[in-house]
């Protein structure tokens, strides 16, 4: 099989259905294909010679070169000639004040859209429903240039039959209009709807404020979708399990409904969602290996360590293999309950003293520091 046809096959195709060694065979295959071209930024090129990187040696997706994430904030990292790139994603500018560029090339764009809606599709449906957007309409703005919270927001829009934006911004602040809330109530209540926000601005601007006005709203059938910033949640001690049943409580539905997710703006179109069981699944075009702190060996089972994220979805830069700043558990694989195959795991932290890198844990840091 040509690698063309092996990444369709992986990006198209129904997701979470091989088993974990044949997985691994397609994706080494196509990442072993696609590592010669990040030699052609200079960068790159050093990093290979200096660690001396030998391709056709690689046996293993764990002997797969990676990236420190940092590396796209300190680098131009971008693989594909000045003239092909049609957007620039930057990841939030926080401690270090210089936000990570990653650069899309038009067959990257078309690819991260593909893989996000074959993985959300398998957990939602292919059916599109209206969509309420727990944000204002700025955070969506077009462009060449777009952050990762736009990114994430339009991603997730493509699911939406109708979007709407329920915050509006006072003086710089976002604040719920209830007015709209309600309208979208009073029209969709009994429809299937997805919900979606960044998870400190829905607890922190929007969940706290119902709350504190004692507002209750009638929507069971919707599907919450949240992610990002949960490292300023974690250290109020609002654990996943209040989010979940306080959100499930004011929306009137079940905390099964109520959907975390995590991803990266270095690794767009790779999102990894909770199943029904709280494990994180790998679709088959991505990847994870969780390595150990000290040794950077892949972890076993049950052992917690650096979240490397693999992916075969770009062609403009090199996103093959990031190694994050995040702590995950390695759970299992091909045999969790819920029926999906692969590697599953679970989100546990940001390492201590990493910048705090996600657009959510951004927008926390602002409100903290006002």
């Amino acid at each position: 099989m040509e690698i063309a046809e092996i990444i369709d096959e992986l990006v198209l195709g129904k997701q979470f259905n091989l088993n974990q060694n044949n997985k691994e065979k397609l994706l080494l295959k196509t990442i072993l294909s696609q590592l010669d071209s990040n030699k052609k930024n200079p960068n790159i090129k050093s990093m290979y010679d200096k660690i001396g990187v030998d391709i056709k040696g690689i046996k293993t997706l764990e002997q797969v070169p990676y990236i420190p994430v940092n590396m796209f904030k300190c680098f131009d990292l971008r693989i594909c000639k000045v003239d092909q790139v049609v957007r620039v994603l930057q990841s939030s500018a926080t401690t270090t004040g210089i936000p990570s560029k990653i650069y899309l090339d038009k067959k990257t764009s078309i690819r991260q859209t593909q893989g996000l809606i074959s993985t959300l599709s398998n957990f939602l449906g292919s059916k599109r429903r209206p969509m309420l957007i727990i944000d204002d309409v700025d955070s969506n703005k077009k462009g060449s240039s777009m952050t990762a919270r736009g990114a994430a927001i339009r991603g997730v829009s493509t699911f939406a039959s109708n979007i709407f934006y329920v915050m509006d911004k006072d003086e710089g602040e976002l604040k719920v209009n209830i007015d709209r809330l309600r309208a979208f109530e009073r029209k969709y209540n009994d429809d299937k709807i997805i919900i979606y926000g960044f998870t400190y601005i829905v607890w922190s601007k929007f969940l706290k404020v119902l709350k504190h006005e004692e507002i209750q709203l009638n929507m069971p059938n919707l599907k919450l979708l949240h992610s990002g910033g949960w490292k300023k949640l974690i250290s109020e001690k609002v654990e996943k399990k209040v989010f979940s049943e306080t959100a499930a409580e004011l929306f009137n539905t079940k905390a099964s409904n109520v959907i975390d997710f995590y991803g990266m703006v270095e690794q767009l179109g790779v999102v990894f969602i909770d199943c029904e069981y709280g494990h994180k699944h790998v679709s088959n075009f991505a990847e994870i290996i969780i390595r150990d702190i000290q040794t950077l060996e892949e972890v076993k089972f049950g052992e917690s360590g650096l979240i490397e994220v693999m992916s075969i979805l770009g062609t403009s830069y090199p996103s093959q293999a990031i190694l994050t700043e995040d702590i995950g558990e390695y759970i299992g694989v091909d045999d969790c309950p819920c029926g999906r195959h692969g590697k599953y795991f679970r989100f546990k932290a940001r390492i201590d003293k990493a910048e705090t890198r996600g657009c959510g844990d951004t927008f926390a840091e602002r409100e903290v520091g006002r």
